[in-house]
């Protein structure tokens, strides 16, 4: 949902020479992409064969995929999926000068008693309220531990809503909820 939205922007600045990279699965996220200008479309588990030896074509990563369902309990996929293969591409940008952006979440400030503050000294006290939150709060304290801070971007999404997340399912927003399903409830309740 996200990706395809940066998409959009990129293409809208004239940006077109994009590789993306997804895991489609059997889902409709590809109907995201639908009218998108793009050069390729990866698979995420193929990815890293893939940049062997493409150093001096990649100019930047935007990575934004991971688990995003805050109530996934299966902690071994979120270390996995949301951490080392986040480190692992983190890695190879820096290695190769390239800017690399990031996902992280909202959710690594907890319930918030520790302020929302993006301070470095800071992060170590933040607290995650579930695993999802502390799989990218791992991500950002190993971006610290390492020292690259100033060197990549972290994007804490809080929630988000917009056009592309019908596939998303009971993790959708409650907005999508509400536009197709609501408005006959709302209209009792008001």
């Amino acid at each position: 949902m996200i990706g395809s939205g940066v998409v959009r922007h990129l293409n809208d600045l004239g940006a077109s020479n994009l590789i993306l990279v997804d895991d489609l699965k059997q889902s409709d996220k590809w109907k995201n992409l639908v009218g998108k200008k793009f050069i390729d479309l990866i698979s995420r588990h193929m990815l890293f064969e893939w940049l062997q030896g493409r150093k001096d074509e990649v100019e930047a990563i935007i990575h934004l995929g991971a688990c995003s369902d805050t109530m996934e309990a299966n902690g071994d996929y979120l270390l996995e999926n949301n951490f080392r293969y986040t480190i692992r591409l983190a890695e190879w940008a820096l290695d190769a000068g390239k800017r690399f952006i990031y996902a992280s979440s909202a959710a690594t400030y907890g319930f918030g008693e520790q302020g929302f503050s993006d301070n470095e000294e800071a992060l170590d006290e933040l607290r995650p309220i579930n695993m999802y939150a502390f799989s990218k709060h791992l991500v950002d304290l190993w971006m610290k531990r390492e020292g690259v801070l100033n060197r990549v971007v972290g994007l804490k999404y809080f929630n988000v809503f917009g056009p592309n997340e019908y596939h998303k399912g009971r993790m959708a927003s409650m907005i999508l909820g509400l536009g197709s399903s609501g408005p006959s409830r709302m209209s009792a309740t008001i």
